[in-house]
């Protein structure tokens, strides 16, 4: 055959593997086990499928930072297909497949900010391997496994602790930088029943949130279960994503084909939607991330209590662009207890319609960042947090944060709250972007 002729099938090809529209911010995408992704409206209308030549079902699901979506596959009964990840960029087209080397069914999916990928591998050795962003393997990582593989998993915010489930009673960890397994997040089982530990998302405070097949457990920063989301005759929990409100978050069944949008606090099913495909599991769940307001920035400083009741005192001037070097941030609390800011691992900046900045206008009102530093002069400490400036003089705007060392151990815990005197202002970014 000749060259022209190949490359003219090769185009083809891909092309016959267009959407017709493909995926936008907001967008909630869903694996289904016949293999495809549905992309639907934040309100669950059904606006695209997209398919590719990668056979074998649909499992994990991620996001790289030029917006391209990765998607595991397992092999096809026969083993003839499948066992491959493949990707789409964001106008919904097949782009081919990412990385290789896979011993048995990649599933979960996770991307640190340098762009290297972590895939878990369900079955055979079970191993999770690291590719960086062009597709090279890198590490391949022995963990400690309960039943199966390393199926599901997620990385902290410190760049090197990867939650990970392998269908047991237990969320696993492993240090991705220094080669190590870690001991377990929860030092209890979570059930005394014969459900299984599946999809797992960490919360900006430390917490879990893991699928467990007959409902979702939510575990706080120190393991401890503290509640139990659930839907009426669902007994098939698998898929987890949190929402960008940071009050929410996703759950799908592989059972059911449902997907159901949980309130965290109260637990209320706030909407569902089923993927209406006859004989069909939903499987891993991501939302489409609204970029960054760039261009934006916070500044401030002020007190607010711990919940602990410790008074605490923070400064700071943060940037919604991860890769500006201009991030400074100072905490101080309870007698010469501090943490100063050195790196921003991500940081994510947006307009919450419900909250009102009033003057100066800025494009945000609402700053999520996690970050690495010192505490108390040591380095490999870890914070998370969200700043709110919802105007003046202050006493509305809001703080959450939680500080751990190098250890992992929680040193500062600030449930949500406002400031007991200072102030909080967005503002348009009006110096060098980077």
């Amino acid at each position: 055959m000749q060259k022209a002729a190949r490359v003219l099938i090769l185009v083809f090809m891909f092309a016959s593997y267009a959407s017709a529209t493909g995926f936008s911010a907001g967008d909630v995408l869903v694996a289904l086990t016949n293999g495809t992704v549905q992309v639907r409206a934040a309100n669950g209308t059904l606006k695209t499928t997209l398919t590719g030549p990668v056979q074998g079902m649909a499992k994990g699901l991620a996001l790289d930072s030029a917006g391209n979506l990765l998607v595991s596959h397992w092999y096809t009964p026969d083993l003839s297909g499948g066992n491959a990840i493949a990707k789409f960029t964001s106008d919904g087209n097949f782009a081919g497949t990412f990385g290789g080397s896979y011993a048995c069914n990649p599933s979960g999916i996770a991307i640190d900010k340098n762009g290297n990928v972590f895939v878990g591998q369900a079955d055979c050795n079970g191993d999770i391997l690291q590719f960086d962003s062009a597709g090279n393997l890198t590490h391949d990582f022995n963990v400690t496994i309960e039943q199966r593989g390393a199926r599901w998993l997620d990385l902290a915010a410190d760049g090197c602790t990867m939650y990970y489930t392998s269908i047991g009673q237990f969320v696993q960890r492993f240090n991705v930088c220094t080669n190590t397994q870690m001991s377990n997040f929860n030092s209890s089982p979570l059930t005394n029943t014969d459900a299984e530990a599946v999809d797992l998302r960490i919360l900006p405070n430390g917490g879990v949130i893991v699928a467990d097949i007959y409902d979702v457990r939510r575990l706080d920063a120190s393991g401890n279960q503290v509640a139990i989301y659930d839907a009426a005759g669902d007994n098939g929990f698998a898929g987890i994503a949190l929402d960008p409100d940071g009050k929410s978050f996703w759950a799908s069944s592989f059972l059911t084909s449902n997907v159901y949008k949980f309130d965290i606090a109260t637990g209320a099913i706030l909407m569902s939607f089923t993927s209406g495909v006859a004989n069909v599991g939903a499987k891993g769940i991501a939302i489409v991330p609204t970029p960054n307001a760039a261009e934006g920035r916070m500044t401030g400083g002020g007190n607010f209590l711990a919940t602990n009741g410790a008074k605490v005192t923070h400064g700071f001037q943060l940037r919604c662009n991860v890769n500006d070097p201009r991030q400074n941030l100072e905490v101080n609390w309870d007698r010469g207890q501090k943490f100063h800011l050195e790196s921003v691992t991500t940081v994510r900046c947006f307009d919450d319609p419900a909250i009102d900045p009033e003057h100066p206008a800025a494009p945000i009102d609402t700053l999520v960042l996690t970050g690495t530093g010192r505490y108390n002069g040591q380095d490999g400490a870890t914070i998370t947090l969200t700043f709110t400036d919802a105007g003046e003089p202050g006493r509305d705007d809001g703080v959450q944060m939680q500080i751990k060392d190098a250890n992992g151990t929680v040193v500062l815990d600030v449930a949500a709250t406002t400031l007991t005197d200072g102030n909080h202002q967005a503002h348009r970014e009006t110096g060098k972007t980077f």
